[in-house]
C-alpha cells in the first residue's frame, strides 16, 4: 500500500501501471525533496484523492480499467487546482492532445529520461511561482479596491450589482453584501430627479463599444438624506471593448463637501452684492423720504381736512419701516462660539414648540444620529435658526402634517434636514434667494434672517421642494476660524 508523507508543502501523485516507470519518477521526485505518493491502480488513486490534496499529478494515459483521461477528469472535479502531467506512449499522441484540452499543462512521451523529467518539474515550479505572484497581485488589488474611500462597482445590464466595495457602507449606510443581494438596490438609490438621466447614461454605455461617461448626480442614503456624488464608468481595456458590454465598472466619489463649499461661496457673493445694492437703495430712498414726510406733516397742519396728506404720511412711514427692515437684515451679528450638542439644541427647540404642534394635530419626528460629536457654535443663534425653521414648517403644513428632523455628517460638515409633508397648496418658487426673502412676507423674513445668521457662522441654508414636500437643510462646517478670548470662549467680532 502506498504511504502518504506528512511533510508540508507541495505534494505530488504518481499513477502508472508500469512499476519501473512509476518507480523512476518517484525516486527522482523524492530526490528533489517533494512529498509524493506512488500508485499503480487508478481506483486506489481516487481513494487517496478523497483523503489528501495534491498539487501535481503524473498520470499514465494507457491503464487498465480506467485510462488516464478519465482519471484526470475525476481528479479535476475533486482537486481543481491540481496540475496534471500525462505520460503517453508513441502510439497515443492524439490522446495527449486531448489530455491538454482537458486541462493538462504538460506531457511526457515514453521513453523519457531524467533530463526531460527535470525540465517538467522546473516548468511546474515556474508555473507555481507565477500563480503565487498572480495571487498576491490579486490580493493586493482586492485590498486596494476595498480600502478606497470612494465606491467602486461592477454592474450588469439589468442594473444588478456584481460587485461593490465596502465604501458603500460608509457613504450610503449599506453593507456591500446587502447591496449586491438586492436587484433593485442601485436604481433605488438614485435621486428621483436624477433617475432617468443616469439610467439613460448607463444604457448608452452598455450599447456602445467605447462609450464611457462621468456625471454629477445625487444618491439617497439609507437614513434618507441626499448625497452629492460624481459617478462615472471606468475605461475598459482594448480586449474588453466589445460591442454590447455585459458589465460596466465604475466609481462613485462623494462631492457633498465640494458642493457645500461652492454654494457657500455663491451665497457670500450674493450677500455682498445684496449688501451693496441695499445700502445704495436705502441711502437713495431715505433722503427724499425724509423730505416727503416733512412736507406731508406741514400739509396736514395747514390743511387738516385734506385726506391726501394723511395718505402721503402713512405711505412714507411704511417705506421708512421697509428701509429699516433692509438695514436690520444686513446688520452683522456677534457670534460667540461654545461647544454644544446639536441633538440637545434640536430637542430643546422641539420641546418648546411641541404643544403648538399637538394642538394643530401635527407631528415632529426626531431621527437624530447618536454618534455625532459636539460642535463649536453659537447655541443661541443656532436655537433661533432651528426654531424659525420649525415654525415655518408649522405654518406651511395642514393638520395631520409631519415634520421629520434628521442630522448627519460628511467629511467636513454637519447637516440638519427639516422635511415637512402634507403642505398647504400654494405656489412658491424653488429658489429661495436672499434677494427676495427680506421683502416677502413677515413669516418668511425669519428664513432670510436664518440664512444670513448661518452665513455669519460659516454655514449654509439650502432649500428643495417636491410635490407637497419641502426640505430645508442647515449645513455647518466642522472647522471654524475664530479667535479665543481670555474667558476661553471663541468669538467673531461684529463686522
Amino acid at each position: 500500500m502506498p504511504s502518504i508523507e506528512d511533510t508540508p508543502g507541495i505534494k505530488i501523485l504518481v499513477v502508472d501501471d508500469d512499476p519501473s516507470v512509476g518507480r523512476m519518477i518517484a525516486d527522482f521526485i523524492s530526490g528533489e525533496g517533494y512529498p509524493m505518493v506512488l500508485c499503480n491502480d487508478p481506483e486506489q488513486a481516487l481513494e487517496l484523492m478523497g483523503k489528501e490534496a495534491f498539487d501535481l499529478a503524473f498520470l499514465d494515459i494507457n491503464m487498465p480499467h480506467m485510462n488516464g483521461l478519465e482519471l484526470a477528469s475525476r481528479l479535476k472535479e475533486r482537486l481543481p487546482l491540481c496540475e496534471v502531467v500525462f505520460i503517453t506512449g508513441f502510439g497515443s499522441f492524439d490522446n495527449a492532445i486531448q489530455a491538454i484540452k482537458l486541462g493538462a499543462y504538460d506531457y511526457l512521451r515514453k521513453p523519457f529520461g531524467i533530463n526531460e523529467l527535470r525540465l517538467c518539474i522546473k516548468r511546474f515550479q515556474e508555473r507555481q511561482e507565477l500563480k503565487e505572484k498572480i495571487r498576491l497581485a490579486e490580493q493586493k488589488y482586492f485590498r486596494l479596491v476595498q480600502d478606497m474611500p470612494s465606491m467602486v462597482f461592477s454592474i450588469r445590464k439589468d442594473f444588478k450589482l456584481e460587485f461593490i466595495n465596502r465604501a458603500v457602507e460608509t457613504m450610503l449606510g449599506f453593507p456591500s453584501a446587502e447591496a449586491m443581494d438586492d436587484p433593485e438596490w442601485f436604481l433605488g438609490r438614485l435621486h428621483p430627479d436624477d433617475h432617468r438621466r443616469m439610467k439613460e447614461l448607463f444604457l448608452k454605455a452598455f450599447q456602445s463599444r467605447y462609450s464611457s461617461f462621468s456625471a454629477e448626480c445625487r444618491l439617497i442614503h439609507r437614513d434618507g438624506h441626499t448625497l452629492h456624488v460624481m459617478m462615472g464608468s471606468i475605461a475598459r481595456s482594448i480586449t474588453e471593448k466589445t460591442a454590447g458590454a455585459d458589465i460596466i465598472q465604475g466609481m462613485i466619489v462623494d462631492i457633498s463637501d465640494r458642493v457645500f463649499s461652492e454654494k457657500a461661496v455663491i451665497q457670500r457673493e450674493k450677500l455682498k452684492l445684496l449688501s451693496s445694492i441695499s445700502a445704495e437703495v436705502a441711502h437713495g430712498i431715505r433722503n427724499p423720504l425724509v423730505s416727503i414726510g416733512g412736507f406731508a406733516r406741514r400739509l396736514r397742519k395747514r390743511f387738516k381736512d385734506l385726506p391726501e396728506g394723511d395718505i402721503i404720511l402713512s405711505e412714507s412711514e411704511r417705506l421708512e419701516k421697509l428701509v429699516n427692515r433692509i438695514a436690520e437684515y444686513l446688520r452683522p451679528v456677534e457670534v460667540t462660539y461654545r461647544d454644544c450638542s446639536i441633538n440637545n439644541v434640536l430637542k430643546g427647540c422641539v420641546n418648546s414648540i411641541a404643544p403648538e404642534l399637538e394642538a394643530k394635530n401635527m407631528r415632529c419626528n426626531l431621527r437624530l444620529a447618536t454618534s455625532l460629536p459636539v460642535i463649536s457654535i453659537d447655541r443661541d443663534i443656532l436655537s433661533r435658526i432651528f426654531t424659525d425653521l420649525i415654525r415655518n414648517a408649522e405654518r406651511e403644513m395642514e393638520p395631520g402634517g409631519e415634520l421629520d428632523i434628521m442630522n448627519y455628517e460628511s467629511d467636513n460638515n454637519h447637516h440638519i434636514e427639516f422635511k415637512s409633508t402634507c403642505l398647504k397648496k400654494r405656489e412658491r418658487g424653488k429658489d429661495m434667494e436672499p434677494f427676495f426673502l427680506p421683502f416677502s412676507s413677515e413669516h418668511e423674513s425669519g428664513l432670510a434672517i436664518s440664512y444670513r445668521l448661518l452665513k455669519d457662522m460659516g454655514g449654509l441654508l439650502t432649500y428643495s421642494q417636491a410635490e407637497r414636500e419641502t426640505t430645508f437643510t442647515v449645513s455647518l462646517p466642522k472647522k471654524e476660524f475664530a479667535s479665543t478670548d481670555t474667558n476661553g470662549e471663541k468669538s467673531l467680532p461684529a463686522a
